[in-house]
């Protein structure tokens, strides 16, 4: 297990991604914080947890992204009933599409708040409960982007605002708590069948091609926060770049048990411009490549 005993909080768990990464942490031996608005939601996926992976312990609470007090007093409890936390994966997320001279100003500032704002107060709200004694397994503070940065899709100007700026969050974060002991990724998935994508017809069994299935994304998170990711900081993991070096490494020859080295070398002089894109990722291509 990757996880073993360690202590993971995931935002806007209650469905989506959230929801896949909550399950794939405590598949790997993580107790988990969940958070989320929906109480139903939170209960269901609790006692899915405790069902399917009874020795995890499974903490839930209701709070507003966006509220400070909120995610204080959420934080306060994961840290009194699991102890120092080892991850954070800010993912709770918002967009609405829409013609800019249009769209309802309350509406993008909404969204501001909650792709922005929320991932701030979590961190805020976190960090005094994160375990940064060891500096050989650091905490890890995750969030959850998109491919909307730096690829701009037209009617989305909030969502992409928000995107944009989180990344400049991280980048700052990154710096400032540089020798805490903390590290700073961030997953940009490309379309997911989520609510966010597909309304009420998310997980219908009828997503369009080239739409993730949100457990798809499970190794890059489980192993963003394993102690194999321990020297990857402040990394902009594009997923689709990363899939697309994985279905290139699936048709050729090397093995999947091949260390980096042996892995960069080879897609370097194969596909120099897939190289480019991944050469930052490392460990976790190679990872992904051995789970593919």
């Amino acid at each position: 297990m990757l996880l073993k005993g360690k202590n993971v909080v995931i935002t806007g768990s209650g469905r989506g991604i959230g929801r896949a990464v909550a399950i794939a942490c405590a598949r790997e031996g993580a107790n988990v914080g969940l958070m989320s608005r929906t109480i139903e939601e939170l209960n269901t996926l609790r006692d899915k947890i405790k069902n399917d992976y009874p020795d995890v312990k499974v903490v839930i609470a209701v709070a507003d992204v966006t509220k400070i007090d909120d995610q204080t007093k959420a934080f306060t409890q994961y840290s009194e009933e699991l102890g120092k936390l080892n991850g954070v994966i800010a993912n709770a997320g918002w967009s609405r599409m829409g013609d800019s001279h249009e769209f309802d100003s309350d509406k993008f500032a909404a969204i501001i708040n909650i792709n922005i704002l929320g991932v701030f107060n979590t961190f805020k709200a976190a960090y005094p409960y994160l375990n940064t004694a060891n500096k050989n397994n650091k905490a890890r503070f995750i969030t959850t982007g998109s491919a909307i940065y730096p690829n701009i899709m037209v009617k989305f100007a909030a969502y992409a605002a928000s995107k944009f700026g989180v990344v400049g969050l991280q980048k700052e974060l990154a710096i400032e708590y540089k020798g805490k002991n903390i590290s700073f990724n961030m997953v940009l998935p490309t379309m997911v069948d989520t609510r966010l994508l597909r309304g009420s017809k998310a997980g219908d069994g009828n997503k369009p091609p080239g739409v993730m299935s949100p457990n798809e994304l499970d190794d890059y998170y489980t192993f963003l926060l394993s102690e194999q990711a321990n020297l990857i900081n402040n990394q902009l993991i594009q997923t689709f770049d990363a899939q697309e070096a994985i279905k290139f490494l699936q048709k050729s020859s090397i093995d999947k048990t091949s260390d980096w080295d042996s892995i960069a070398s080879f897609l370097q002089e194969k596909s120099p411009k897939s190289f480019e894109k991944v050469k930052g990722y490392g460990a976790l291509l190679k990872f992904l490549y051995s789970r593919s």
